[in-house]
This record gives structure tokens, C-alpha cells and sequence, in this order.
């Protein structure tokens, strides 16, 4: 194994932002072991930061596994913060409008969630499969329609909470997602073992599966899937929307687990991170955890930057954008064997 391949390069590319970041850091004037301690204590180095932290990683987690599953359909879903949307608004009618018992009403929101995200997935990955509509830009487009939708339903719709506010009543307490650590700044609810469970799921599904196979068949190769006589269309459609159910399930968990309502734009970009934690761990789904605990942890740091360290904000967002960078001119740079392999066999089917 190559020391640039899997973790190791993704630890390369952390190592290289952390460090580009520091000597920002001291060109802005402020120490680098300061930057270094606050990074640490902001994230990971007390009780309440891991809480934060924890609770910050969990949509990454699924928005990243909605990004990591349409790769393996050879799609690119850039849908993911329209998809969360549609699922908090699912999970808020449920909160709002069914009368459950707790074990059941719970479910139900999770469920309804990744359910309306799927929809919204599913019309791009119709539009690819019947028209050749390209996914990147029908998923760029469904996030503006079901931004401004939910938006406008919590805002002046049916769902507004009235009193010149921008958001809903409060979802039911059966519909609150139980509470694994009680911690005072932000409690952590089963959402952690649900996304856990997720990552563990994929991973079995897409490794030990015949239909797993057959998905990363096609997100390899289509034409060689098309000469095995796959229907590449239907798993087009089925790796979209099953994208879209993760990214679905991200809202539903926030508005159960964190808010418990729906506020407008309530989202602070994780449907749009998870593009960065999937490249980060090299689209393999049990590399989504220390990904999104990074990115996750670097957000729950930005406070203690600027306060103790007296880091500029913007320091945050440029480490991951430099992460990125370093993983995408890995992968330009070391082109894996098994894609020439790929290439050599497409170049024989086509003959």
C-alpha cells in the first residue's frame, strides 16, 4: 500500500491545512500555539466543546453518505442541502400533525424525513435516467425550489408560527428524539447511533451485496454495466434517492434532536459540507466518522479562535478548503491502478 493511499492521504491533506492555516494564523498576528490550543480546546478538549462537536458532526455524517452514495452510482449529488430541507419539513408535519406514542411517533418523523428527501433526490435522478439532464445541475437547482419552499412555509405559508416570526410551533415532546447525554450546552440524542448505524449499513450493503456490486459496477463503468445487461437507469434513480433519504434523515434529526421546530434557513451549510467530508474520506463510508469529526470539531472551534487565539473566523473555512484542495490534487497526481483498469476495459467494450 502506498503511503499516499486511504487514511494516509487523507492525513496528509488534514497535516497540510493545519499547517498552511497556522502560518496564516501568525501572518494575522496571532501565535500559533495558541491557534493550536484553541483548535483543540474549541473541539475536543472539554465536556461541552465534544458535545458541540458531536452534535455539529451528525449531519455531516449523513450529508456526507449523500455525497458518498451517488459517487458509487457514478452521480454527483450536489442536492444535499435542498434534500436536508425537504426532510425537516417532513419531520415537522409529523411533529406537528401525528399524535403517537413516543416509540412510534419518533420513527415516524426519522422515516417521513429521509422519505421527502428521497422525493427531491428522485425528480434528478429521473431527469438524468429519462432525459439526460445532467444531476449536477437539476440537484443545484432543486436546493434553490426547496429552499425558498420551506422557507416560504415557515415564513408566511401554513407552518408560520404567527407574531411576525419565522418559524413553527414547537414539534410535540413524543417527537423528540431521546437524549443519550444530558449535557447542559447541547444534548446529544440517538441521532449519534442512528448515523453510526448508517455508516455501518452502507458499508455492509455496498460491500457484501449483490446490488451494492452491481451500484459501484455502474458508477465505474456505465457502458460496461449496459454489456452486462444492468439496467443502469433504475440505479441511477435508486442511488439518488437513496442519496437523498440520508440527507432527508440529517434534517428530520435536527429538527427532532436540536430545535424541535423549523426555523427558516435554519441550515448553516451542511448539506453543502458534506461534498468536502466524502471527498475527505475518500468515498468510503466508514471514513464519513473521522471526516465529518474533523470538519464537525474545526466549526465548534471557530468561537474559541477568535476569543482566546484572536483567529480571524475566516481561518475555519480556509483549513478546509486547503483539506480539500490537498485531496483532489492527490487524486489528480496518483491515479489508482484499478481506474486504468477500468479505462482499458471501457476502451474494449466500446470497440
Amino acid at each position: 500500500m502506498r503511503i499516499t493511499s486511504g487514511f494516509g492521504s487523507a492525513l496528509i491533506a488534514v497535516c497540510i491545512g493545519l499547517a498552511i492555516s497556522l502560518v496564516l494564523a501568525a501572518l494575522t498576528g496571532a501565535s500559533p500555539l495558541l491557534t493550536l490550543r484553541a483548535i483543540w480546546v474549541g473541539s475536543f478538549g472539554t465536556l461541552d466543546s465534544l458535545a458541540v462537536t458531536i452534535n455539529n458532526t451528525i449531519p455531516l455524517i449523513l450529508t456526507g453518505m449523500a455525497v458518498l452514495v451517488a459517487f458509487k452510482a457514478g452521480l454527483f449529488n450536489i442536492g444535499g442541502e435542498g434534500q436536508l430541507y425537504m426532510g425537516a419539513l417532513g419531520a415537522v408535519l409529523v411533529g406537528l400533525y401525528v399524535d403517537l406514542p413516543g416509540i412510534l411517533e419518533v420513527p415516524l418523523l426519522l422515516v417521513v424525513g429521509a422519505l421527502f428527501g428521497a422525493l427531491l433526490a428522485g425528480v434528478a435522478g429521473l431527469l438524468k435516467a429519462y432525459t439526460g439532464a445532467h444531476e449536477v445541475i437539476s440537484t443545484i437547482m432543486l436546493n434553490y425550489i426547496a429552499q425558498f419552499f420551506v422557507n416560504y412555509m415557515v415564513t408566511k405559508g401554513p407552518l408560520n408560527k404567527g407574531s411576525y416570526s419565522a418559524q413553527t410551533h414547537p414539534i410535540k415532546p413524543s417527537a423528540h428524539l431521546p437524549v443519550l447525554w444530558n449535557n447542559p450546552v447541547s444534548p446529544v440524542t440517538i441521532s449519534v447511533i442512528i448515523a453510526v448505524a448508517c455508516v455501518i449499513l452502507i458499508h455492509w450493503f455496498l460491500t457484501r451485496t449483490k446490488q451494492g456490486f452491481v451500484l459501484n459496477t455502474v458508477g465505474l463503468n456505465p457502458r460496461m454495466a449496459t454489456y452486462a445487461g444492468t439496467n443502469i437507469k433504475g440505479y441511477w434513480l435508486f442511488g439518488m434517492m437513496l442519496a437523498g433519504a440520508f440527507a432527508g434523515l440529517a434534517g428530520a434529526i435536527i429538527v427532532g434532536g436540536v430545535f424541535h421546530k423549523l426555523v427558516a434557513n435554519f441550515s448553516t451549510g451542511a448539506g453543502f459540507a458534506g461534498i468536502a467530508v466524502a471527498l475527505l474520506a475518500k468515498n468510503k463510508p466508514l471514513g464519513l466518522i473521522p471526516a465529518a469529526l474533523l470538519f464537525g470539531g474545526l466549526n465548534s472551534a471557530n468561537l474559541e479562535l477568535q476569543l482566546s487565539a484572536g483567529v480571524p473566523k475566516d481561518v475555519v473555512l480556509i483549513i478546509q478548503a486547503v483539506v480539500i484542495l490537498s485531496v483532489a490534487i492527490q487524486a489528480v497526481v496518483a491515479e489508482r491502478p484499478e481506474e486504468r483498469e477500468v479505462a482499458a476495459v471501457d476502451k474494449v467494450v466500446n470497440k
